[in-house]
């Protein structure tokens, strides 16, 4: 009998002791013929200064289902409005030597050239977000139609490019908030944000653009 290789043996006790650790998955998944997946995102960007967020409420059953965000006294999020493919969300997973995380990243077109605006996008520049993103369709995506990015570990403007002469962009600023190189990564993929149904839950995203009491 073919003896098998010792860092085969040694590989498969890691992964024995992972899954002992963390668990082995729960579910497998089916097509839905009725309700596909629409690709794509509502145009709507709402960003929110990490600091200020006061707390986070998740579901009771899938504890990682966040059901509210509370913001501290007098603060708000932004919305910055897109069209067609000027917002682009997206995330990858990235495995490490004695860990795994998630980097999360948020692209955007901001159509505003205003110096009121410049002085804005300057600010973040040295800021740590929170993204809130609406995906398409509101049935095939049961409770993941609103995701928050960089929740636990934040958002860094990367990239801020304006080419005035640019058709594709239209001479909007060109940005790409990132989880940042050089600190930790987030835990999980972005997190859905659901209670009861897609108009409470929209009741509750949209509230974080108003100063909170």
């Amino acid at each position: 009998m073919k003896k098998i290789p010792l860092y085969l043996l040694a590989l498969a006790k890691m992964l024995e002791a992972k899954n002992s650790i963390c668990g082995g998955i729960t579910m497998g998944a089916d097509y839905d013929c009725d309700n596909p997946l629409t690709p794509g995102v509502n145009q709507r960007l709402i960003l929110i200064d990490r600091d200020n967020i006061e707390d986070v409420t998740y579901d009771i059953t899938t504890t990682t289902l966040i059901t509210d965000l509370v913001l501290k006294t007098g603060s708000q999020g932004y919305s910055f409005q897109g069209i067609r493919q000027a917002l682009n969300p997206q995330y990858q997973f990235v495995p490490q030597t004695v860990s795994v995380g998630y980097d999360h990243q948020v692209d955007f077109l901001v159509f505003d050239i205003s110096q009121e605006q410049k002085d804005n996008l300057e600010v973040m520049g040295l800021g740590n977000l929170v993204a809130i993103v609406e995906n398409k369709n509101t049935i095939g995506n049961d409770n993941s139609v609103f995701e928050v990015y960089g929740l636990k570990v934040g958002l860094e403007l990367q990239t801020n490019v304006r080419i005035p002469a640019d058709t594709e962009t239209g001479g909007a600023f060109s940005l790409s908030l990132m989880t940042s190189p050089n600190e930790g990564k987030e835990p999980k993929m972005p997190q859905s944000w659901w209670v009861t149904d897609y108009a409470t839950t929209k009741v509750l995203v949209d509230a974080t653009l108003s100063p909170a009491p």
